[in-house]
């Protein structure tokens, strides 16, 4: 695409044409942007790097951590349930193994399921720019993409909390497992057998579902590593865009002052359109000294 603001030509420049100067800034001014924005999400592509050539060792620790954790917790709750099946009814107990299996799903609806937070179809970035391309088509297309970068980049974010959060998740349940062992042995705590029960199947739910769905560790450290190659062409691609935007914008704005000169300076632009379409001829003097050839016919007659 190129500048239409063209200056009128100076004289005796042979069609020297100053709105190629437009047109390399505006180039410019499209090159500046995509560095600006390339610039803007480096230090947050270096962050996530940083914590990526760390997250196998470190999650295989956590997962230790957990695992010694949820044994300790699945002995204990093997406990509670010797000590009230019995206590329990056949039909409150599938009752409430239903009312668990709703509730968990509802709860896995709400925070977005188990597993990789990110996939394939939502990492498709074209960083392509047509002829068709204007303005508004590019910014709708980086609104677009920016959407799936963040949202690529609080996945990562949220798996690297996993480091953390998975040893306390566990640690947690094995508390709350202690703690109704203790209630099913009390006195007064222990008639509400329904509730008990209720919290035992909570408790073996959460303690199966503890790894949010990674099997091993190399699950979780190719999600992460899918995260953050997401967020690195997400962001790589938006730099791209926003770059041809930026050109986009500066030779809107070239034109728009070019057809604002033509209507304040009209008569000479008519002047250069017209010097352009009808260059002077320049004069040569030999043909001054030429003889008429009418006179040499006269002067051979006489």
């Amino acid at each position: 695409m190129s500048s239409t603001a063209h200056h009128p030509p100076a004289a005796g420049t042979g069609g020297c044409d100053p709105g190629a100067i437009d047109e390399l800034a505006c180039v410019a001014a499209g090159i500046q942007r995509r560095a600006e924005v390339t610039q803007q999400h480096v230090p947050q592509l270096r962050e996530f790097q940083e914590k990526f050539n760390t997250a196998r060792t470190e999650y295989t620790k956590a997962r230790l951590a957990a695992r010694t954790d949820l044994d300790e917790a699945a002995a204990t709750l093997a406990k509670v349930r010797e000590q009230i099946r019995c206590r329990v009814t056949h039909e409150q107990r599938h009752c409430l193994q239903q009312a668990v299996d709703k509730v968990f799903e509802e709860i896995r609806r709400c925070t977005g399921g188990r597993g990789c937070c990110v996939d394939d179809c939502g990492c498709d970035f074209d960083d392509a720019v047509g002829r068709e391309d204007t303005v508004a088509t590019l910014a709708a297309r980086i609104a677009r993409y920016t959407a799936d970068t963040t949202k690529a980049a609080a996945c990562f974010t949220d798996l690297d909390g996993e480091l953390t959060a998975l040893p306390e998740r566990a640690a947690k349940i094995r508390t709350d497992a202690a703690q109704l062992l203790a209630d099913v042995c009390d006195a007064v705590l222990g008639k509400d057998v329904v509730r008990l029960y209720a919290r035992l199947l909570v408790l073996l739910r959460r303690s199966a579902e503890a790894w949010r769905g990674f099997a091993t560790v190399s699950e979780f450290v190719d999600c992460l590593c899918k995260a953050l190659l997401c967020v690195f062409r997400g962001w790589q691609a938006i730099a791209v865009l926003e770059g041809a935007r930026a050109e986009l914008l500066c030779k809107e704005e070239t034109r728009r002052k070019a057809c604002e000169r033509k209507q304040k300076e009209t008569v000479e632009e008519v002047m250069a359109e017209y010097t352009r379409l009808c260059p002077p001829c320049a004069a040569h003097s030999d043909e001054a000294e030429e003889e008429d050839p009418d006179e040499d016919r006269t002067a051979d007659a006489a």
